[in-house]
């Protein structure tokens, strides 16, 4: 859900990948396999720098579960 984030923002924004490498810096190579959402690629840590590099705030919250297991998703405002 990151990646996909990530991509749509840059597909908003209508960045080529060298605009793109150049924020995130990243290696044009490296932009697209994140354009392949291929998120897995990169760690959790580094997807979010992605999105602060894109001028995204990221916000955690950790609440307890309702039903004993817990949830992870993604709220985009």
């Amino acid at each position: 859900d990151l990646a996909l984030q990530i991509y749509r923002i840059i597909r908003e924004r209508r960045l080529n990948q060298k605009q793109v490498g150049r924020i995130l810096g990243i290696s044009q190579p490296q932009v697209s396999v994140l354009a392949r959402n291929r998120g897995a690629s990169f760690s959790v840590g580094r997807l979010l720098e992605f999105l602060r590099a894109l001028g995204q705030d990221v916000e955690i919250t950790v609440t307890p579960a309702r039903n004993g297991r817990g949830e992870i998703s993604l709220a985009v405002a």
